[in-house]
């Protein structure tokens, strides 16, 4: 009985130290990186330009259904919520692709589209 009470206390301590990292948030990318190129969408996910990505150009991405746009402009980590951008306009639309696919997303920009991929955790 004895081992078992410690077993278990050692188990509860070992779990109760055990960190889920999550996903980036705004405020993880805009410590390390005060010019990134990111916006904020879809329950606090966030999404930075993928146009310098090396395979991004070869992929057949077409433009999907719009789904919002941009509603604030900032640079403010601690600001940031869903239809936030650091460099993108207020204004700016943001659309599905092609295939639905929920890890990158288009938004048109004078008349250019420019992929943006989720940053995930991993």
């Amino acid at each position: 009985m004895r081992y078992l009470a410690i077993s278990l206390i050692i188990l509860v301590l070992l779990s109760g130290c055990s960190k889920s990292i999550g996903n980036p948030t705004a405020s993880d990318i805009l410590r390390n990186d005060t010019d990134a190129d990111i916006f904020q969408w879809n329950d606090g996910l966030v999404y930075s330009n993928a146009s310098n990505l090396e395979g991004i150009q070869d992929k057949d991405i077409k433009k999907g259904e719009e789904i919002g746009g941009i509603t604030r402009k900032t640079k403010n980590r601690w600001f940031f919520k869903d239809g936030a951008a650091t460099k993108l306009p207020v204004g700016t639309k943001i659309y599905k692709t092609n295939d639905d696919d929920i890890y990158m997303l288009i938004i048109e920009l004078e008349g250019e589209e420019i992929v943006y991929h989720v940053l995930l955790e991993g």
